[in-house]
């Protein structure tokens, strides 16, 4: 990622704008690391921060749905400023996961 992007998205004027983000490459480049560093700064800015791998957000679901209570864990997770939803497309997707991510972007 280009450093002038870098220093665009540390300022975090995307996220009061409510913009999203989407960080894609190969696995092993430091895009988890980046997102982590972001999401300190968001919560060094008083911001709250939601965080998930996919395969967690699928677990959240599957707990969730049992108690019939989805609708009001993704309005939990959306009371974030930040969520982040890491691992997407490294592992097929169960049932479950693909469910919860398309429960928060639905509701977002």
């Amino acid at each position: 990622m280009p450093a002038p992007t870098q220093q665009a998205l540390r300022t975090l004027e995307w996220i009061t704008r409510r913009e999203d983000l989407v960080v894609c490459g190969p696995s092993g480049t430091g895009k988890t690391f980046f997102l982590e560093a972001l999401g300190q700064q968001a919560v060094e800015a008083g911001m709250r921060v939601a965080w998930f791998r996919l395969e967690d957000l699928g677990a959240l679901i599957r707990a969730h749905r049992t108690d019939d209570d989805v609708t009001r864990a993704v309005t939990r997770i959306l009371r974030a400023e930040l969520v982040v939803i890491d691992d997407i497309g490294l592992l097929p997707v169960a049932t479950d996961a693909a469910e919860g991510l398309y429960r928060v972007v639905d509701a977002a």
